[in-house]
C-alpha cells in the first residue's frame, strides 16, 4: 500500500538514467539491498572524485608555483625553494592580485578537467544531466537570484555578529581577503575573470553538477543538503563557510528542480558580481560606486523578500528516498568511507586556519 500511495503521488519523478530503469524512489522492497548496494558504489565514487579534486587542486597549485619561480628568476628548483624565492626576491609580484588570481584560475580549471577526466574514464562517473542548460534555466536564475542573495546579507550578517562576538574575547575568526592589492587594469580584469566567472562555474561543476548528479536520484533532500555542506567547507573559513551553507541550500533546490547547475550558476555569477563591485569599482575609479553598489544591494534585497514571500513554494523539493527505511539515504551517504575521509579533511581545513589565525 506504501509503495502504491508514493507511486501514485510522485508520478513527476526523474528515471534513473544512468541504468534506464524506473525511478529509485519505486524500487520495490524486495530490490531495496541491491539499491542501497548502487548507491554504495555512488558514494565510495563520488568520495573518490571529492578527494581527487582536493589533491589534484593541491598538486596543481605547487607545480604552478615553481613554473612562476622559473619564469621570474630563469631557472627550476623544487617546490620549497621555489615558494621561498617567489616570497624572498619577488614579493611585490607574489602579493598582487593580478598574480594570485591567475595561479587561482589555472589552478582551477586545470585540477577539474584533470578530476573529470580521471572520473569518467576511471570509474565511469556520470554527471546524470545536471551539466546539459535546462529550458527554464535561465529564466529560473535571473528570478531567483534576489531571493538567494537575500540569503547571502542576512547570513553574513549573522557571521559578521559571531565574528565580532569572537574577536571581542581574543578569539580571531580568519576570514577571505578580496580587496585589490597593487591595483591594475589587470588586477581588476583577474579578478572578475576568477570571481564572477571561473570560480562559480567551477564550484558549481563540483559541488552541484558532480554531487547532485551521483546523489539526487536516491533521495532529492539528502543530496541538497551533503551538497550545500560540502560547498561551504570547501572556502576553508568559518564565516564563508556559513554562508556559503545556506546559499548552496538554495542553489541546490534549483538545482535539482531544473536538472541542471544552470539557474545556481547564473545565481553564483551575479551574487559575486554585486558583492564585489565596490571593490573593482573603486579600483577603477568610478565615482560614487559605494552608492551604486549599496542602493542595487538594497534594491535586489527588497525583491528577494517579496520572491520569498510569495514563491517559496519553488524552494520545495521531494522528501521520497529509494531506500524505505526513513533517513537510511542519509546515513549510507555519511558512513560510506570515502565521503568520510573528504569531510574530515576539509573540517580539518577550517580547524587549521583557525588554529593558525590564534
Amino acid at each position: 500500500m506504501t509503495m502504491s500511495f508514493i507511486l501514485n503521488e510522485r508520478s513527476d519523478l526523474p528515471v534513473d538514467y544512468m541504468n534506464g530503469s524506473a525511478p529509485l524512489y519505486f524500487t520495490p522492497p524486495d530490490k531495496n539491498a541491491a539499491v542501497k548496494t548502487q548507491l554504495m558504489r555512488d558514494c565510495l565514487r563520488l568520495g573518490a572524485m571529492l578527494i581527487a579534486y582536493r589533491l589534484i587542486t593541491t598538486l596543481m597549485a605547487d607545480i604552478c608555483y615553481m613554473v612562476a619561480f622559473r619564469i621570474l628568476s630563469g631557472h627550476f628548483a623544487d617546490y620549497v625553494t621555489s615558494v621561498n624565492g617567489l616570497i624572498t626576491d619577488y614579493p611585490e609580484v607574489v602579493r598582487s592580485t593580478t598574480f594570485s588570481m591567475l595561479i587561482n584560475s589555472v589552478v582551477t580549471v586545470s585540477a577539474l578537467l584533470c578530476t573529470v577526466l580521471l572520473g569518467h574514464i576511471v570509474m565511469g562517473f556520470s554527471f546524470g544531466g545536471y551539466l546539459r542548460p535546462s529550458r527554464d534555466g535561465a529564466k529560473k536564475g535571473l528570478r531567483f537570484f534576489p531571493a538567494c542573495f537575500l540569503l547571502n546579507m542576512i547570513s553574513s550578517i549573522i557571521v559578521n555578529m559571531f565574528t565580532a562576538a569572537m574577536d571581542s574575547v581574543g578569539i580571531t575568526i580568519p576570514e577571505a581577503d578580496f580587496s585589490i592589492k597593487n591595483p591594475s587594469v589587470s588586477a581588476v580584469l583577474f579578478q572578475f575573470l576568477y570571481i564572477v566567472i571561473i570560480a562559480p562555474l567551477i564550484e558549481e561543476i563540483i559541488y552541484r553538477g558532480m554531487i547532485l548528479g551521483a546523489l539526487a536520484k536516491y533521495g532529492e533532500i539528502p543530496a541538497i543538503i551533503f551538497s550545500a555542506l560540502c560547498f561551504g567547507l570547501m572556502h576553508h573559513n568559518i564565516p564563508q563557510a556559513a554562508s556559503a551553507f545556506v546559499t548552496g541550500l538554495a542553489y541546490a533546490s534549483l538545482a535539482v528542480s531544473s536538472g541542471s547547475i544552470l539557474p545556481s550558476l547564473i545565481i553564483h555569477s551575479l551574487n559575486n558580481t554585486l558583492v564585489s563591485m565596490e571593490e573593482l569599482g573603486s579600483t577603477l575609479g568610478i565615482p560614487h560606486i559605494a552608492v551604486i553598489s549599496g542602493t542595487l544591494q538594497v534594491i535586489t534585497g527588497t525583491l528577494g523578500l517579496y520572491i520569498i514571500m510569495t514563491r517559496y513554494s519553488y524552494f520545495r523539493n521531494s522528501s521520497a528516498q529509494a531506500l524505505l527505511q526513513k533517513g537510511k539515504v542519509t546515513k549510507v551517504i555519511y558512513t560510506s568511507p570515502a565521503i568520510a575521509l573528504y569531510i574530515i579533511m576539509m573540517v580539518w581545513s577550517v580547524i587549521e586556519g583557525l588554529i593558525k589565525a590564534n
